[in-house]
């Protein structure tokens, strides 16, 4: 009966996972910008939460919506506040904080925090008074301060980076970090999964120049990772589940030149980053948005881009670009316009994400969701890599048997198997039967040889300096 419930369940969940879906209208062109602003978290019990803008008797107003996991189904958009700009963060506990820019001049950042979602504390003010205020981004970290950062307008033409940490709903401290020329975009990322306090943070100033920090004592003191001409900064940051020792953050911006780069920034005693890596030419030359999602170190993440009126989610096992790139899924219309993508809490199968579809006067908010892995005997969508790799049957209670065909000689396959917690269980190393294929079986241990509990796995097979990753159901 387990086994029929977890394959029954995973069936009709596969049945769903694709659809796009209309959850709200808006009479505001950019409802649901900004990228790094992040309008749709989740919480641990899987359930969605969605803020956006509207523009009702000639005020910007804050609503939002929520999807029901228990019930698998949305409710009605309603109000939280008047403002703009709203951004979404939420602790390990499920406690909401919600950030946006108000409506008054000069405009303040504000925050209100809430336990349901639907009924909030009265809004606290941040910013510094007399000031003008916009681009709130935020996020939480293990300790569970919420660390929120946003643009100043100054009085000489600068813009300053703002720092505010706030705890218990009281603000504890606030301070200037940065004063530029121009400060159009911000980004910021702590721990997906709670573990440590570090907190990565980027900048988009002086119209075309991108930097990278982190800082571990909560602004403190900060280092410069990576600085570089470029645009539209985005940060994910994750380790395995018991410590952070090995922990790595990914960024992403677009370069001079108009392609996406990526940087690998690994944690030990200090930081470095390896990179940046520009992703080659085809339809990738003509991206202008991105934004990012979780890390499952050390599989890779996902991320949405934009461009020439495709909306695609992608999915990276590394750098190398032309190698590890797999293309997921592609929604199409000149209408779609700002993104977003739910960072927390973290997902190891699946991504959820919105945008908002500008056609004529209608502003129609869509949602869709997206599997991060392909199942295993699923015709491969990233033709070219030059091998590929089946598996049956598939669930499996006692064994399956893995066949990898490989087109060059000289690179022998190897596989490792993940569990949801992007924790490594098992690597095996196939036999090759007769030119170009090989196999191996698995019978569900790990490699101390205990059995591995029932559920999802997912299977990184390497070819030399290429991979891919499926997905494949143990039911013992």
């Amino acid at each position: 009966m387990k086994k029929f419930l977890l394959f029954a369940a995973i069936c009709v969940f596969a049945s769903n996972l694709f659809s796009q879906t209309l959850i709200a209208t808006s009479n505001h062109s950019e409802a649901t910008a900004n990228h790094n602003q992040r309008k749709i978290v989740r919480d641990s019990d899987g359930n969605i939460y969605v803020v956006f803008v509207d523009y009702i008797d000639q005020q910007n107003v804050i609503k939002s919506l929520m999807f029901d996991q228990a019930l698998q189904q949305w409710g009605d958009a309603f109000f939280i506040s008047e403002g703009t700009n709203p951004t979404l963060a939420i602790s390990p506990d499920d406690k909401m904080h919600l950030l946006l820019q108000s409506n008054n001049a000069p405009a303040e950042i504000l925050h209100l925090q809430s336990d349901n979602f639907t009924s909030w504390l009265p809004p606290n003010i941040l910013s510094y008074p007399g000031k003008s205020n916009s681009l709130p981004v935020a996020d939480v970290d293990a300790a569970g301060k919420l660390n929120v950062l946003w643009k100043q307008q100054n009085d000489d033409y600068t813009e300053s980076l703002i720092y505010a940490a706030i705890m218990e709903n009281e603000a504890l401290e606030r301070k200037t970090i940065f004063t530029k020329t121009q400060i159009s975009d911000i980004a910021i990322a702590n721990h997906l999964q709670y573990v440590d306090n570090s907190l990565f943070f980027a900048l988009q100033y002086n119209v075309d120049s991108v930097s990278f920090f982190v800082s571990t004592d909560w602004m403190t003191s900060f280092d410069t990772l990576y600085s570089a001409l470029g645009s539209m900064p985005c940060i994910s940051y994750n380790s395995s589940w018991e410590n952070s020792d090995d922990g790595s953050a990914r960024f992403l911006y677009i370069n001079s030149n108009h392609k996406l780069c990526e940087m690998e920034v690994f944690q030990f005693d200090t930081y470095w980053v390896e990179g940046p890596f520009e992703m080659p030419s085809q339809s990738w030359e003509e991206v202008d948005y991105v934004c990012i999602d979780d890390l499952a170190p050390p599989i890779g993440y996902s991320f949405l881009s934009l461009g020439q009126g495709q909306l695609s989610h992608n999915f990276s096992y590394g750098y190398f670009w032309s190698n590890y790139m797999s293309a997921m899924e592609y929604i199409t219309g000149n209408g779609i316009v700002y993104p977003s993508i739910a960072y927390k809490h973290f997902n190891f199968e699946y991504v959820d994400f919105i945008w908002t579809n500008n056609f004529g006067s209608d502003h129609e908010i869509y949602y869709m969701r997206d599997a991060k892995h392909v199942w295993i005997g699923i015709d491969d969508p990233e033709a070219g890599k030059g091998f590929s790799i089946t598996g049956e049957p598939n669930p499996f209670a006692d064994q399956i048997l893995l066949t990898i065909s490989v087109e060059e000689e000289g690179n022998p396959p190897v596989l490792e198997i993940y569990n949801t917690n992007s924790q490594l269980v098992k690597t095996l190393i196939p036999e090759q039967s007769d030119t170009g294929n090989f196999s191996v079986r698995w019978a569900g241990l790990d490699e101390s040889g205990t059995a591995v509990p029932l559920g999802v796995y997912v299977i990184m097979c390497s070819v030399g300096d290429k991979r891919t990753a499926r997905k494949i159901i143990y039911t013992p």
